[in-house]
């Protein structure tokens, strides 16, 4: 579950750091640096990434068959999410780029956009996603073995119904136990 955890969080917060810039230079103003993040590109990265940070914590709460659905689910989002993350030198990332140059101060035209340069976030965010499904497949296999919480956190319809007569040494022992001996 913390392995998950930090997968959803680490592909989170690369998906918001700059995966590709360029320098705007106009002749007779100051030359400015534009950048974009992954989640300026397609905001559903970053999206999906609080998907599998929320699916891990739903590992922790849930039972051994839903774990394996949450498991499945980790995975499917985690395959969507590198299908839609925008990789460099795509025409989302490119057009996210543009747009936020144009927003510039020093933007003149077309020809003051520079070379346009990737960072190393993309891979990092995919890396993450990757991992994830590596992680929901492991949820997937090994969710039965991995114990739960206990009855005392179920609601109280969910017990068992007691049938015989309980002593007091029996309710204490019920009491030590986290169980309410009144029902």
């Amino acid at each position: 579950m913390l392995a998950t955890l930090a997968a959803g969080g680490l592909a989170f917060f690369a998906a918001s750091r700059a995966w590709a810039d360029a320098k705007l230079a106009s002749d007779g103003l100051p030359s400015a640096t534009v950048a974009v993040s992954g989640t300026d590109a397609e905001p559903l990265v970053s999206a999906l990434a609080l998907v599998v940070v929320t699916g891990s914590l739903a590992v922790l709460a849930a039972g051994p068959r839903l774990r394996r659905v949450v498991g499945v689910l980790l995975m499917v989002v985690s395959v969507l999410a590198v299908v839609v993350a925008p990789p460099s030198g795509s025409a989302s990332l490119d057009r996210a780029l543009r747009a936020a140059a144009e927003e510039s101060p020093a933007f003149t035209g077309p020809e003051s956009v520079g070379d346009i340069s990737a960072t190393p976030w993309y891979a990092v965010t995919v890396l993450a996603f990757v991992l994830a499904f590596l992680l929901g497949a492991a949820t997937v296999r090994w969710a039965g073995a991995w114990p739960t919480m206990g009855t005392r956190y179920e609601a109280p319809a969910a017990r068992p119904a007691r049938t015989k007569d309980v002593s007091d040494s029996d309710m204490w022992k019920a009491m030590d136990e986290g169980e309410d001996p009144t029902q």
